[in-house]
């Protein structure tokens, strides 16, 4: 179940595969029950998958379907979030304290603590199955509309101008992410960056050797700047516990040291970014149009060769005369 669109295959046809393939993944790993983080997770991934890939349609869907498919996909992914945010957090204080050089090891550990304690309370008020219930049955929904969805018109066309929109909205993002410098803009990019790898996934069988480079770079860049959006709801978390949670020195230095590594990494995205997003957005299109479409024609241009080539025959030994 690869999240790759076949050179051969009609795009509708791969759309509405690819589509289903994520929704039965998610739906799998909601009614599993080894690890409930990790399977929450995974299933939240796929619905972002499925996004992606209705922001590579859009155009093609139209303006009203989209946005309806986007919304119900968006509603399902929040309805898992908070089986998960809990985990993250923990996970970034870890961070946090392995790459510690402001000497905040100390609050850190305490705010794991108070975390932990009320993560714990949280859970045994919480039924987390009756979720994955409600997750699992809004998934079926989806799954029977999806296999209703058109795409018109039916043609590479329709991705170009899907993956030509989402690149330009990265350049505009990145743009406004490093002139307002705040929390909400760098999320804003990251969702963009995280979308044009998946569309690069997705048509990266017309030159795996090419596009695997260039996915890998968005994906470390949108790493970069996931591990900035973690901080920040680090800081929201911290700010909204009670007065009496944590020492006030302990919040200031703990404040200091997210600050101080959000900053690292925002210098870190940029280059990054700039190397992505090197080319002018209809030029990023033309390009991967043009290595789609080559794909295409060689593909056609050996499946004529084969069937042109003669047909080979067993050599018939001929038969020895046998003198009576």
């Amino acid at each position: 179940m690869a999240f790759r669109l076949k050179i051969d295959e009609p795009i509708e046809k791969g759309f509405r595969r690819i589509g289903l393939e994520q929704i039965e993944r998610a739906r799998r790993q909601l009614s599993a029950n080894a690890d409930p983080a990790s399977e929450v997770h995974e299933a939240r991934k796929c619905t972002k998958r499925i996004r992606a890939l209705l922001r590579l349609a859009r155009t093609g869907l139209g303006e009203n379907v989209f946005r309806a498919e986007n919304a119900h996909f968006r509603s399902i992914a929040s309805s898992m979030a908070s089986a998960r945010d809990d985990h993250v957090l923990l996970e970034t204080i870890i961070k946090l304290e392995a790459e510690d050089t402001l000497h905040a090891g100390p609050a850190l550990a305490r705010l794991k603590h108070v975390l932990f304690a009320r993560r714990d309370a949280a859970s045994a008020d919480r039924n987390g199955s009756v979720d994955r219930t409600e997750a699992d049955a809004a998934l079926e929904r989806a799954q029977r509309r999806f296999r209703r969805l058109h795409i018109d018109p039916d043609s590479f066309a329709t991705l170009e101008q899907g993956l030509v929109r989402n690149y330009r909205k990265s350049l505009e993002r990145r743009d406004v992410a490093y002139m307002e410098g705040t929390d909400d803009a760098f999320h804003e990019w990251r969702k963009c960056v995280q979308a044009h790898w998946r569309h690069m996934a997705l048509l990266s069988k017309a030159w795996p050797a090419l596009f695997e480079v260039h996915i890998e770079a968005a994906r470390e860049l949108s790493q970069v700047l996931g591990d900035d959006h973690d901080l920040a709801l680090l800081r929201l978390r911290l700010a909204a516990l009670p007065p009496d949670a944590l020492w006030a020195e302990d919040a200031n230095a703990i404040e200091t040291t997210i600050r101080t590594r959000q900053q690292a990494l925002r210098r870190s995205a940029r280059p990054m970014g700039d190397m992505i997003f090197a080319e002018r957005p209809k030029a990023h299109g033309r390009r991967i149009a043009a290595v789609w479409h080559g794909a295409a024609a060689r593909n056609r241009e050996q499946a004529g060769s084969r069937e042109a080539a003669p047909e080979k025959h067993p050599r018939v030994r001929a038969a020895a005369h046998v003198r009576s």
